[in-house]
């Protein structure tokens, strides 16, 4: 996945370049292209969730009732509606909104950090997403057994998946170590 942050910079219109001349607002400038970076990756995130791990986990939801495997709707549902959670709180995360004059004051080093924290974050849903589709070749080979273990296993990467989430939102809230 391409950096954004350095596309954000490079799409920078006569006015945004304009305005880093400005003094005073040069770092409101970069700042706000930091955060326009993080809110593209952050949509990206979420459309790569909702596509390689919720779509797949849909498919096995209806192969596994089709072939009548009603034991497994519960395991099913319960892994579907983590990664529906996940989804929707990286798709409406904050981004770190700082004013010109804000009362508290978010630094390009602690921009950075979140974007480290989304990039991690796109590493371990593309480990999610590459079960996903071994469980989907499971179900379609009718080996339930099989989709019931990797199930397990995207629990517990979703699970992780989360933590990473969750010291995103710690660093956010300034309670993290940066």
């Amino acid at each position: 996945m391409t950096d954004l942050r350095n596309k954000v910079e490079d799409d920078r219109g006569l006015l945004k370049k304009i305005q880093l001349g400005i003094p005073g607002f040069r770092g409101y400038r970069q700042k706000e292209d930091l955060r326009i970076a993080d809110s593209l990756l952050r949509v990206q995130i979420a459309d790569l969730l909702k596509s390689d791990v919720l779509q797949p986990l849909e498919l096995i939801r209806e192969r596994a009732g089709n072939a009548l495997e009603l034991d497994m709707m519960n395991d099913i549902a319960t892994v579907i509606s983590a990664a529906k959670t996940a989804e929707s709180r990286v798709r409406h995360a904050e981004q770190g909104y700082s004013g010109i004059s804000p009362a508290y004051r978010v630094t390009d080093v602690e921009l950075n950090t979140l974007y480290e924290f989304d990039l991690a974050l796109v590493e371990g849903i593309n480990g999610l997403g590459e079960l996903c589709k071994t469980a989907l070749a499971s179900s379609d080979a009718g080996d339930f057994g099989l989709v019931k273990a990797d199930l397990r296993d995207i629990r517990s990467g979703l699970s992780e998946l989360s933590s990473v989430f969750e010291k995103r939102i710690t660093t956010m809230a300034g309670l993290g170590a940066l």
